[in-house]
């Protein structure tokens, strides 16, 4: 029995010595896996956050995710996500169905209807109120991609533009945010800085792995 006990006190310590070694040995490799899957599923939550709060009507696909998980450099998986999801947002199509038909006379004032009528390229000079009125009209929110507005980051979009025939009636109006303007109305052929990707790419920052 006492040989016995020996030999398995032997034999544990050599496993116990195969396996330190082992650890010692693909140290780094065992580190990145656990920390490359942590450090992951962290920036997953924290992107979902955010976009759930920021977009909150936007079906974002997230089968991106799935589809760079044989990627070996989790810094390069991450940004590949965040550079999907947006492409998504500004391939983003304006919903016509939900064009505005009609201005309540609530949302109407006096000279209202005389200062819808373009002067030049002035601005009618109760656009402070047209932009009030948008607001309360579609809830403080882009219309394109539903983030949260107010009378300091609201920006306006015509449906039918004045060289069109367009006019500044509340129907031919729309609030949105200022990444969705410049989607909208693009200047020359450079892309637009968004904020969106400002946003995003802070959150692979805050998650960049160094191995």
């Amino acid at each position: 029995m006492i040989f016995l006990g020996l030999d398995f006190i032997i034999s544990s310590l050599l496993w116990l010595f195969f396996i330190a070694f082992f650890v010692f040995i693909f140290r780094k490799q065992i580190k990145r896996f656990f920390l490359n899957k942590r450090s992951l599923a962290d920036f997953i939550s924290q992107l979902k956050i955010y976009l759930e709060k920021n977009y909150p009507k936007i079906n974002f696909d997230y089968d991106i995710i799935e589809k760079t998980k044989e990627h070996n450099d989790i810094n390069v998986r991450m940004y590949l996500i965040v550079d999907n999801i947006i492409l998504q947002y500004t391939k983003l199509e304006l919903d016509r169905s939900k064009f505005p038909r009609s201005t309540p006379k609530s949302l109407q004032w006096g000279g209202y209807v005389f200062n819808s009528e373009p002067n030049r390229d002035k601005l009618p000079i109760d656009w402070k109120e047209r932009k009030t009125a948008l607001l309360t009209r579609d809830k403080q929110t882009c219309f394109r991609c539903s983030k949260h507005l107010n009378t300091t980051t609201v920006q306006v979009h015509m449906i039918k533009p004045l060289e069109n025939g367009g006019k500044y009636f509340l129907e031919n109006l729309i609030p949105v945010c200022s990444d969705c303007k410049k989607l909208l109305e693009p200047v020359g052929t450079k892309t637009p800085f968004l904020t969106i990707k400002h946003d995003l790419y802070n959150i692979v920052e805050t998650h960049l792995y160094e191995g």
